[in-house]
């Protein structure tokens, strides 16, 4: 009987935050001790090579198969109803309506040679980007101003949108002003191509993004480092605007990290560095409206993600 032959052994998966504050999770880096007692490389870290004979048609086809298999799941249903009942309702209202105009995404990770977290994270906040930009699921004044109607005419165009695809986000953000900046340095030439060319988003060099937050920005930043985390929501802190939707680890969580570990090292300008990251998270839960997202059946990434957001509606948080 002849013997299976045993696939290709995968490239390990190695976890890694690089001088900047990122955390980046790649395949086949070498030389890179990751001892918790070992120190950091001192040089920053590089993208990860491309593999052998990858294509940006390549990219292209796992983008599709990914987003074909999150909009079939039920995490993405779930995550649907967050938003559409929730978060959507909860940033705007009939006399003020609170415009999303751009978007930042941080710290994906590559995808030509990374996590499949990664194609995760991107369909996902494609497929929010989507349901923001469906002109049928934003409330109307008629909505709100006859409650019955508004379920009715919520329930009709729920039943229509789930006989049919959401929109395309690339194609929705190009056309009604939404510009998507994206910004990691792991970043290889082949992840640039596809994000910038078949996806028109907008690269950005670190540590350019973090200027831009603007109280009309969506951040997505899932699982940053906690330093770098801190900063993207400074606000008063540092002078800057808050985003006005956050999907990011959930705050409670960094909070309580820094309250049970501390700075790194004990050092009184540590301490004051870990009160003052305490400080920016709390400002941010204080002032928005959060929903902690549900695990995902095909993959970790959403463990610990909760969404933020400016609340105009009354909504509170569960």
């Amino acid at each position: 009987m002849p013997r299976k032959r045993k696939p290709p052994k995968q490239p390990k998966r190695l976890e890694h935050t690089d001088a900047d504050g990122w955390t980046h999770i790649t395949r086949g880096l070498k030389n890179i001790n990751l001892n918790n007692n070992s120190p950091l490389p001192t040089q920053p870290l590089q993208p990860p090579e491309i593999p052998q004979n990858q294509t940006l048609t390549d990219l292209e086809k796992s983008h599709a198969r990914y987003r074909d298999q999150w909009l079939s799941s039920p995490c993405y249903h779930t995550i649907r109803n967050i938003f559409l009942r929730e978060v959507i309702p909860g940033f705007t209202n009939t006399k003020k309506r609170r415009k999303i105009d751009q978007c930042i995404i941080l710290g994906l990770g590559s995808l030509s040679n990374g996590r499949r977290s990664s194609w995760w994270e991107l369909v996902f906040l494609e497929s929010v980007l989507a349901l923001l930009l469906d002109s049928p699921t934003s409330p109307s004044s008629n909505e709100t101003a006859n409650p019955q109607a508004n379920n009715n005419n919520n329930n009709n165009n729920n039943n229509n949108n789930n006989n049919r695809p959401p929109i395309n986000a690339a194609e929705a953000t190009s056309s009604s002003g939404i510009t998507v900046y994206i910004q990691d340095p792991i970043f290889n030439p082949l992840d640039i191509t596809f994000l910038s060319s078949s996806l028109n988003y907008t690269i950005l060099t670190h540590p350019s993004a973090f200027s831009r937050i603007t109280s009309s920005t969506l951040l997505f930043a899932p699982h940053l480092e906690i330093e770098v985390y801190a900063q993207t929501l400074a606000g008063v802190e540092q002078q800057q605007q808050q985003p006005q939707i956050c999907i990011g680890t959930d705050l409670t969580q960094c909070i309580d990290r820094l309250n049970t570990h501390g700075a790194r090292k004990d050092d009184d300008d540590d301490d004051e560095e870990s009160r003052k990251r305490q400080r920016i998270f709390q400002e941010y839960a204080d002032t928005t409206v959060s929903k902690r997202l549900p695990e995902f059946e095909r993959d970790d990434w959403m463990y610990f993600t909760s969404v933020y957001w400016k609340n105009m509606s009354g909504h509170t948080s569960d």
